[in-house]
């Protein structure tokens, strides 16, 4: 019975990360409500969280919904920034961090709710981020200034998703629609990849550990998988329109979680 609900929370996880991000938010007090420890709640919840967006990936990729030029600019630094994360468990204090997280989490979703073609309208000429690196030589600093700030935010992300891990799907969507120019559908697909790339990572850290439950994990990954699928299906065919409230109902709810907690 404990596996069969760990599947349907993993389910309902899924989903919602798919569209959103924040499926950690159901999946990690699913665990821990079975009984797991918090640091191997925390690790089997990576192990489930990489099936999920491995599997999101998949999907967008096939709705060609992924910035590839934004990945190939982003992935390594999440990469090394995840490990450094994953590293520093238990050497800084996780307390600094949840003020910061929520601060920006309210302020992006300030940003988001009043300024409502945010995310929605695509820039013709900045459908991607390649097509920022080919402009004119008059916008070529901008363009390099862009891509600076988008390789940072990469490391910066992927050190917060291995060190504390809530916010990390906010972070990245709102760090594509602001970088790269490019709506909530594409920005949440380019997202997952980015997201799998940082959650394999941190899981490949933790598995030297021995804190994952396997049992656990593997039941809800299987819920996370198909979650999952059935979300990007849901996000590819309603698009932008429909992601963006979504998105601002699922940072509102974080938040509040945080807050609590």
């Amino acid at each position: 019975m404990i596996l069969l609900a760990v599947f349907a929370i993993g389910l309902v996880a899924g989903f919602v990360d798919a569209i959103a991000g924040g499926g950690g938010l159901i999946m990690l007090p699913g665990l821990l409500f079975t009984g797991l420890p918090v640091g191997s709640a925390i690790a089997t919840n990576k192990l489930c969280g990489t099936f999920g967006s491995l599997t999101s990936t998949l999907k967008f990729a096939q709705s060609q919904q992924i910035d590839w030029s934004a990945c190939k600019l982003m992935a390594l630094p999440i990469i090394i920034g995840a490990y450094l994360g994953s590293r520093s468990i238990g050497l800084l204090p996780s307390t600094w961090a949840e003020p910061i997280v929520v601060t920006l989490m309210a302020i992006i979703t300030l940003f988001v709710i009043f300024k409502p073609g945010f995310g929605i309208a695509k820039v013709e000429a900045a459908s991607s981020a390649s097509s920022e690196l080919q402009r004119s030589s008059s916008v070529s600093k901008h363009a390099f200034g862009r891509t600076l700030a988008m390789i940072f935010a990469g490391g910066a992300i992927g050190f917060h998703d291995g060190f504390f891990g809530p916010g990390t799907g906010i972070f990245l969507v709102f760090s594509l629609l602001s970088l790269a120019s490019i709506d909530f559908l594409r920005a949440t697909g380019t997202t997952k990849l980015l997201n799998f790339l940082a959650n394999f990572t941190a899981l490949v850290t933790f598995a030297t550990t021995g804190s994952i439950d396997y049992s656990k994990g593997l039941s809800g990954a299987l819920g996370v998988i198909l979650g999952s699928f059935l979300g990007a299906t849901f996000a590819t065919r309603k698009g932008a329109q429909l992601i963006k409230p979504i998105f601002v109902v699922v940072t509102i709810a974080l938040i509040v979680k945080l807050l609590v907690s």
